[in-house]
């Protein structure tokens, strides 16, 4: 059994698998090389996630509300604005050469558990749900077209911006994302 150090090891885990599965998936890391990285053994790893398929699906909890505190401290007066702003999350992640973490799981998708691939559903049901809302404000308000459906563009606006973030990587553009978002966001806007 795993002596108590004094360390916060279990949020230390999840600092330091997040960046690794936004680099290289669930299948790019092993626990040896969390213990190598945290200077720790691998069965200290194992008292506080028994399986990675534990610890994966804890990282991505985190990152789902990481996240939506992002998304949800945007405070721009307008859609546009703030769909702009949006697009600037995914750049930023683009831009320090990581994944979206749950882009990444979803690529990896037939050999993620259960409990991660809710919160992968649950993530891209928020983003959605905010997109549409912002989408349909804008609409509203007159900044955007009346002849699109909220919904539907939302979907597009967060393929664009995953795909964009994928993109970064073989293209060397780590401000991809900025670029497509921009682009989306002009063809939604009115004359």
């Amino acid at each position: 059994m795993a002596r108590p150090t004094g360390r916060p090891l279990r949020d230390e885990l999840l600092d330091a698998a997040r960046p690794r599965i936004q680099r290289a998936g669930v299948g790019g890391f092993s626990y040896g090389d969390l213990a190598k990285e945290l200077d720790i053994r691998s069965p200290s790893i194992h008292h506080h996630f028994p399986t990675k398929a534990d610890l994966v699906a804890e990282v991505t909890a985190t990152y789902r509300s990481d996240f939506a505190e992002r998304v949800n401290g945007i405070d721009e007066p307008t859609a546009l604005a703030r769909l702009h702003a949006y697009a600037q999350l995914f750049n930023q992640t683009a831009a320090a050469g990581l994944l979206c973490l749950c882009g990444a799981i979803a690529a990896e998708w037939p050999d993620i558990a259960d409990r991660a691939r809710h919160e992968v559903v649950a993530f891209f049901d928020e983003q959605h749900i905010w997109l549409t809302d912002q989408i349909a404000d804008g609409v509203a308000t007159g900044e955007f077209r009346d002849d699109i459906a909220s919904d539907d563009i939302a979907r597009v606006v967060l393929a664009a911006l995953e795909g964009a973030v994928l993109m970064a990587r073989p293209t060397a553009a780590p401000d991809l994302a900025a670029t497509v978002g921009s682009a989306v966001i002009a063809l939604l806007s009115r004359p």
